[in-house]
């Protein structure tokens, strides 16, 4: 068995276990990439996919070779782009950090290493994932970690969730807003399954209190420029918030609103750091937290 062997066997998972889209990947024809799967399954005497009314599935053997002949070609991918890689950080990032924090961080980080180039990719953690386990993304900094096998990750960093309205607002000047007052404003809201709507949602239920958006989004810039035009209060994470430095917004105090947004940065468990990869990495932690203290005192003088 072959280095070909276990690309040929890759390109089929990739490609839904469809002979013909593998051989079109590769540029091969579809007898040679069938022959090279029987190769395979001569060679382990175990079932790659089954066949059944002439299509494909993986079998729980063919799962587990998959994993490892991923995890082979990344390592062999790395070892031969060395050079190159070397001076690329490819990073995947979601919309609300790529649209808020990674522009200033690439900028920042690219004016101090114009030798790096940077390559950034801002999408849905699922799609950033793949990208990750198949070696199109050397990490991934985002809030949803999906457990995936071979991905790891780590938490590094954390935001309390906060409520924001028009200055205009009257519970803009109060010292603390309680959860009635709330409920009786028109809520802004993330959409349902994210971590800053769980919290929410479990502020309300403490307080006996059943509530339902006005307005729902899964997009952070969405909810405040709704807030910023007075159409009611939306919860968001601290860091979304002083990273958008709005005069016209104001951010409340909610005793008993103790959820927190959870930032990681996900890679493939093989993945080999380079310098470079892990200077980008600390950079973006200590330029975030820099934007975010300089955020703060921005809403300090405009309070």
């Amino acid at each position: 068995m072959t280095l070909r062997h276990i690309e040929i066997f890759v390109a089929v998972c990739l490609e839904d276990c469809s002979i013909t889209r593998a051989a079109n990947r590769l540029h091969i024809s579809q007898p040679t990439v069938s022959v090279a799967i029987q190769e395979i399954e001569a060679h382990y005497g175990h079932r790659l996919f089954d066949r059944f009314s002439n299509r494909l599935y993986i079998t729980p053997f063919g799962r587990t070779i998959y994993d490892q002949a991923l995890r082979l070609l990344n390592l062999y991918d790395d070892m031969i782009n060395v050079h190159q890689s070397s001076k690329v950080i490819r990073v995947g990032t979601g919309t609300a950090i790529g649209k808020l924090l990674m522009p200033s961080v690439v900028k920042s980080f690219s004016d101090m290493h114009p030798e790096i180039q940077m390559k950034i990719c801002v999408s849905e953690s699922p799609r950033l994932y793949r990208m990750a386990m198949e070696n199109e993304l050397d990490l991934v900094i985002a809030e949803t970690v999906d457990e995936i096998v071979g991905l790891s990750h780590r938490m590094i960093q954390q935001y309390p969730i906060v409520g924001v309205c028009h200055r205009s607002n009257p519970l803009a000047g109060q010292a603390a807003v309680t959860a009635e007052e709330l409920a009786r404003e028109n809520l802004l809201l993330r959409e349902k399954g994210s971590s800053t709507r769980y919290a929410v949602d479990v502020f309300f239920k403490n307080h006996n209190l059943n509530v339902s958006p006005m307005w729902e989004s899964f997009s952070v810039q969405t909810l405040l420029n709704a807030a910023r035009e007075g159409i009611g209060v939306a919860f968001l994470s601290l860091d979304h918030v002083l990273a958008n430095r709005d005069p016209e917004l104001a951010i409340l105090n909610i005793p008993g609103l103790d959820g927190c947004r959870y930032v990681n940065v996900c890679f493939h468990k093989d993945k080999f750091f380079t310098p470079e990869m892990t200077e980008f990495l600390q950079f973006y932690e200590a330029h975030t937290r820099q934007l975010l203290e300089d955020g703060l005192r921005f809403y300090s003088r405009h309070s």
